[in-house]
């Protein structure tokens, strides 16, 4: 009974966010307080302390506030105008330029701190070309789930299933590596084609150097603070620091050094509608997980393709893909790791070597998030900034719209890739 409740409640909550009928937040939140008045988890208690992932809200709330504060400095336009300049007056090159770095940071930061850093990059650049943003920032958001999918580090299923399969920081990069590079060239370069005539602008790079509306002392200070917060997440894995303690702690210390307001102004701007409509999210998929719907959907599809390893490998790549659209991929991730590990025992004939499973979990659920706009963390909050900043909401169906192509281009390589080189 409590299942059929998680499913039924789980597909109101989607229906509502789909249709945009009401803003988003709200059934995210209403779902997940049914959920707790109908008793639907086994004990309340989980759900704040293995459901809801406070890691990822302390780290958004954290970079949040670390963003907003240099924001204020003029930091980022002044580095979207060193961009400028160094693409010499092409907006293709400064687009290229910001993927390609999108994509790097993302393959050994977290994909929300790297999109918290560039998109208001990019939204400076968009501004100072007198450009519509939309498609820069969504290019951006692939790239960023792209780039996630490329090491050990990059991507939380990532992590998961490297712990649990004994898989190195190397075996990710000659393998999901592999794939996520010949996966991002090929997006970017639809992406470029696809708007070539918004990109084919040309513009005086010496007209963006005012140098006047910068305080430089605070520029420096906060390119500062920068690289030092990039330089912690890239050492999180070794000083054994949660990436939520980095995050609060550099964003209170950029409102010490760089801010001239009270804290509250900063705090203030934080996305607070994001990160509750994340807490219902965590909660409403979460009950999916407490009454056992992942674990029975994940029984099914060893059942149904455990015969052949061909066959589970591409049908597992392809669920993961299409399951991590619309629920968090670290509970499906978590789901899948001890079916997959009972495979030899199932059937130790055919699954002799898991490392070609491993692979397809890892591409399906890390690639998933760019399907819907709530598919990844960076998607959510990189609309959200979006949203604020051009008061015009990219819905449902209109990010749909936009990235159909795109992903049915990924889904198309990911599984030629894993065809052709595993099964």
């Amino acid at each position: 009974m409590h299942a059929l409740i998680a499913i039924l409640i789980f597909m109101v909550v989607y229906f509502f966010i789909i249709s945009e009928k009401i803003n988003r937040v709200i059934p995210a939140i209403l779902g997940a307080v049914l959920l707790l008045f109908f008793g639907v988890f086994k004990n309340p208690a989980d759900v704040f302390t293995k459901y809801i992932d406070f890691n990822t809200i302390f780290l958004l709330i954290g970079m949040m506030a670390f963003v907003f504060t240099i924001q204020e400095t003029g930091f980022f336009e002044y580095v979207a105008f060193k961009i400028l300049k160094i693409s010499k007056g092409s907006l293709k090159k400064t687009f290229l330029l910001l993927n390609f770095a999108v994509f790097t940071f993302s393959a050994f930061l977290d994909n929300v701190t790297t999109i918290l850093i560039f998109v208001p990059i990019t939204l400076a650049i968009a501004d100072a070309v007198e450009i519509e943003p939309s498609f820069m920032i969504i290019a951006e958001i692939i790239s960023s789930n792209i780039g996630g999918t490329t090491t050990l580090i990059g991507d939380p299923p990532n992590i998961m299933i490297g712990s649990a399969a004994k898989l190195s920081f190397l075996n990710f990069v000659m393998n999901t590596g592999v794939a996520g590079i010949i996966i991002f060239t090929v997006s970017i370069f639809v992406i470029y084609l696809l708007n070539f005539k918004s990109l084919n602008v040309k513009f005086e790079s010496s007209t963006f150097q005012n140098a006047e509306r910068f305080n430089e002392k605070k520029v420096r200070k906060s390119f500062l603070l920068v690289i030092l917060t990039i330089l912690l997440f890239s050492i999180q894995e070794f000083i054994k620091v949660e990436n939520s303690i980095i995050a609060l702690g550099m964003g209170f210390l950029a409102i010490l050094i760089v801010g001239d307001k009270e804290p509250g102004d900063y705090l203030g701007k934080i996305e607070w509608e994001t990160i509750f409509f994340f807490i219902g999210l965590f909660i409403v998929t979460g009950a999916l997980e407490d009454t056992g719907v992942l674990e029975k959907f994940a029984e099914y599809l060893e059942k149904a393709f455990g015969g052949s390893e061909r066959m589970f490998g591409l049908s597992l790549f392809s669920t993961s893909f299409v399951m991590s659209g619309f629920v968090d991929n670290i509970p499906f991730t978590a789901t899948m790791i001890p079916i997959i590990k009972s495979l030899p025992r199932v059937n130790p004939e055919i699954f002799v070597n898991l490392k070609p499973i491993w692979w397809a979990l890892s591409l399906g659920a890390c690639l998933g998030g760019n399907l819907t706009p709530i598919g990844a963390s960076a998607n959510v909050v990189a609309l959200a900034i979006l949203e604020k900043s051009q008061r015009k909401k990219m819905g449902f169906w209109r990010f749909l719209k936009n990235t159909l192509l795109i992903n049915i281009l990924v889904f198309v390589i990911a599984l030629i890739f894993l065809d052709i080189r595993y099964f």
